[in-house]
């Protein structure tokens, strides 16, 4: 009968060994484990990029007049206040960024920002107002 052979296998001294498209160059184990696709900073940053690049083209074409005022438009419908026990809808600014005619993920997937639960309105203003 022949002897087996038996293949040890081989470990890297490092991590930093990777050698695919996305490798990890930090020298710490946990950090290479951990790495993060790189078109997902891109899509964490989709919205924001997008309404930049039209205040940029508003500005460009009607000057800085017009991005100023929406920009302070969406300032002071963030600041709308609504009682601590019923949930912001924002409608004011989706009407403002166009979002109201959108139908995308978070519109059919109930986020937790949109959950339907109604808290009781007594023990929401008491804890609010510090009375408790």
């Amino acid at each position: 009968m022949e002897a087996s052979i038996k293949v040890t296998p081989h470990m890297p001294d490092n991590f930093n060994k990777f050698t695919g498209h996305v490798a990890p160059l930090d020298e710490s184990c946990t950090a290479q484990l951990q790495t993060i696709h790189p078109l997902k900073q891109s899509e964490i940053n989709y919205d924001q990029h997008r309404q930049n690049l039209k205040l940029q083209m508003l500005r460009n074409r009607e000057g800085l007049a017009a991005p100023l005022k929406l920009t302070m438009e969406l300032k002071s419908m963030s600041k709308v206040g609504h009682l601590p026990f019923l949930p912001s809808t924002n409608v004011g600014r989706d009407v403002l960024t166009g979002r109201d005619e959108l139908l995308d993920f978070t519109d059919v997937f109930n986020v937790e920002e949109n959950t339907e639960i109604l808290r009781q309105p007594h023990a929401v203003m008491e804890k609010h107002l510090g009375i408790l």
